[in-house]
């Protein structure tokens, strides 16, 4: 039974895979599509690529929220769902679509959990639920459910985590410019703002019982 699930398991990685790949190769070409526009229109570019549900528009070299929100999906989906086959693809894509800057922090620990992946005989699945975007943070959350699990692993572990991305457009270029996954759900700015008058509470209350002694 368990030989079977990671069979399917396996199956499923790859047409992952292979999806992940056709939206990035649509998103390599809607670039070009867009750098090609952009010598002959000033203002505004608009477009309606494949796997896109809406139109997008770039206005000065910057695209709207929908375009930057497929990103944060497909980043997501990249980093989120390794097997030890596909390690160094997405070890590959991550130095193509980061920034350079990104990438060298990026590989001081990501390396270390490919690694750790391939080593172990590991199969790391993330399906995302929600994509969210704050305005305050210029970030993108996508939030959902990891496994961790495979051949080389006793007892699969599953829990909420949450990708947090930050992104740049140079020349009509999209790339990566800030990259956090953490545990639990996103850490929006209304979300830090409540859990710092939190913190501000348990220390004033501290202080108090302090003074009282």
């Amino acid at each position: 039974m368990k030989k079977e699930r990671a069979e399917k398991t396996f199956r499923q990685i790859r047409t992952d895979n292979v999806i992940l790949k056709m939206g990035l190769g649509s998103m390599l070409f809607v670039t070009s599509l867009f750098i090609f526009n952009a010598a002959t229109r000033d203002d505004t570019v608009i477009l309606v690529p494949p796997f896109q549900h809406e139109t997008i528009e770039f206005i000065n070299g910057r695209a709207n929220q929908e375009f930057y929100s497929q990103w944060a999906w497909s980043v997501s989906m990249l980093a989120g769902n390794i097997t030890p086959g596909n390690a160094s693809f997405v070890r590959g894509e991550l130095q193509r679509i980061a920034t350079p800057a990104l990438y060298r922090r990026l590989m001081e620990t990501v390396d270390i959990e490919l690694q750790n992946i391939v080593r172990d005989n590991a199969v790391v699945t993330f399906s995302p639920r929600e994509v969210i975007f704050d305005p305050e943070l210029n970030r993108f959350f996508v939030t959902g459910r990891q496994t961790i699990g495979g051949p080389g692993v006793r007892s699969p572990i599953e829990k909420q985590i949450t990708y947090e991305l930050g992104f740049t457009t140079e020349r009509l270029r999209v790339y990566l410019a800030s990259y956090a996954v953490y545990e639990g759900k996103p850490m929006t700015a209304a979300v830090r703002d409540v859990e710092m008058s939190r913190r501000a509470d348990r220390e004033r209350q501290q202080a108090e019982k302090d003074g009282i002694k």
